[in-house]
């Protein structure tokens, strides 16, 4: 969204148009629950921050400095609520989630084998991103997956872009090292077993 529909979008909001904040949810709905999954490594947990990052932005649009983009400030709300659920559930017991597949084997073939295997290997390496330390995880996600400036990824983690060029690197040095020989191992196994 360029800058100046933000603040077009963001007045009809202010003089009452509220149907006009559904733009702001479709367009930042996505980023909101990837980011607050990568925190929280469960999908409903996820989602209860989405809505309550919306409730929030929805409530404090009036506050929002115009100075800096509202994706910024958008996912500086989201890594707040993200952090301060994961803190507080620290105190909680951990749950895990488990996906039912059931006992269905497709018909594989080539093709599909081929997209299984990127499959798995996008499964593992999501994997390995949860295991980073909870703010490498947010700047990783931050500069990979939403693919964001360095500067604005500094901004929204409250850091300088010094430090988060550094956690970058360590973080990648981090899955460089997890995923060295995993990913390959996997697929092995999978195909031959």
């Amino acid at each position: 969204m360029r800058a100046f529909d933000e603040h077009k979008i963001i007045q009809r909001i202010l003089n009452g148009d509220v149907k006009a904040f559904e733009e702001i949810v479709v367009i930042y709905q996505d980023m909101v629950y990837t980011l607050s999954y990568r925190v929280l490594k469960n999908h409903e947990e996820a989602e209860e921050i989405a809505q309550d990052v919306f409730i929030k932005v929805f409530q404090s649009l009036n506050k929002f400095n115009r100075k800096s983009k509202l994706s910024t400030w958008i996912y500086r709300i989201t890594y707040n609520t993200s952090i301060n659920r994961y803190k507080s559930q620290k105190r909680q017991p951990i749950t895990i989630e488990i996906d039912y597949a059931g006992n269905h084997q497709p018909e594989i073939t080539p093709t599909a084998l081929h997209e299984m295997s990127i499959a798995e290997k996008q499964k593992i390496i999501n994997e390995s991103i949860l295991k980073l330390p909870e703010t490498e995880k947010i700047i990783i996600t931050l500069y990979y997956y939403e693919e964001l400036p360095i500067v604005e990824i500094a901004e929204i983690v409250g850091i300088s872009t010094q430090n988060v060029k550094v956690k970058l690197y360590r973080s990648r040095q981090k899955l460089y090292a997890d995923l060295k020989d995993k990913i390959d191992q996997e697929i092995l196994d999978y195909e031959y077993n």
